[in-house]
């Protein structure tokens, strides 16, 4: 038996020549029309709400998995950057170590009656201080040669400002500090020499940091008087920042007032010392050491 098809009943229907049963037919047909419309529209509703819904959960999983992503991101980032900060400061320190190791460990030491400087101790180098500089002529006068730029812009620096300063004495070998005790004993007697010249090993100038610096006009002796010089008070004001600092203030327990003695001790330090109004003598050998890697910086 032959099947019909919506449209060849459709066709059938309409080629009727009754016009009640055409009718008829045709509401027929659109109330089956309607039915089919309105069940696949139903079914296509139902498969692209499935759809979305599917899509909806790939979101979010895609959603979590990028968070998780991203927080094991920062994760890994914060510890590539703590270990580039461990690195950097594992880095200076031995940058630091390396350059403890190139120093000699007596440049900040505490002499004066306090440390030993024996004998056989000659600093790895010294320089000539140039004759402009020099209080003497043609007298020899040396210091490390790591110091010695800093003395020289310290010593130009007063003469641009009208102070004429110049150095009178420097580098001082362990035999020379015995003779020169020796005449002082013999000039003043032991009481008073010790009271203003060191004996040999605890001179600061065996080290070749120091210097006693002389102005015009003190007929070329080293005295007291040199403190109511303004050479003395420009160096009190302005020797820190080159790196110096006066080693026997007033009132120090190892000798007399020598207003001319200066030694250098790294800007650094010699800028604390400045600021907080104390003496080299004053503090603690452990916290002077902790100075010592950036004394020429």
């Amino acid at each position: 038996m032959r099947r019909m098809t919506i449209g060849s009943r459709a066709k059938r229907l309409f080629s009727d020549t009754h016009p009640v049963r055409a009718l008829a037919a045709a509401l027929a047909l659109l109330a089956t029309l309607s039915v089919l419309g309105a069940w696949y529209g139903h079914h296509e509703l139902a498969r692209l709400s499935a759809q979305v819904a599917r899509l909806d959960a790939d979101l979010a999983s895609t959603t979590i998995a990028l968070a998780a992503n991203t927080a094991q991101t920062d994760a890994i980032s914060a510890t590539l950057s703590s270990e580039k900060v461990n690195v950097a400061g594992v880095s200076s320190q031995v940058a630091m170590l390396a350059k403890l190791q190139s120093l000699d460990p007596e440049l900040l030491a505490k002499y004066s009656k306090v440390y030993f400087l024996n004998e056989n101790y000659v600093p790895a180098s010294l320089t000539t201080i140039p004759d402009q500089y020099d209080y003497f002529s043609g007298k020899t006068l040396q210091i490390l040669p790591q110091v010695l730029p800093h003395l020289e812009a310290m010593l130009s620096a007063a003469s641009s400002t009208g102070v004429a300063l110049y150095a009178y004495s420097a580098y001082r070998s362990f035999d020379t500090q015995v003779a020169l005790k020796k005449d002082y004993v013999v000039t003043f007697g032991a009481g008073t020499a010790g009271s203003f010249s060191a004996d040999q090993g605890y001179s600061e100038h065996q080290l070749g940091t120091a210097v006693d610096l002389e102005t015009t006009g003190m007929g070329g002796e080293l005295t007291g008087d040199f403190a109511k010089t303004s050479a003395y008070q420009w160096l009190t004001d302005n020797a820190y920042k080159y790196g110096f600092t006066l080693s026997y203030p007033p009132g120090n327990t190892y000798y007399i007032f020598e207003p001319w003695h200066w030694r250098f001790v790294g800007i650094q330090l010699a800028t604390y010392l400045h600021n907080s109004h104390q003496y080299f003598y004053d503090l603690d050998q452990r916290y002077i050491d902790s100075y010592l890697a950036n004394i020429f910086d």
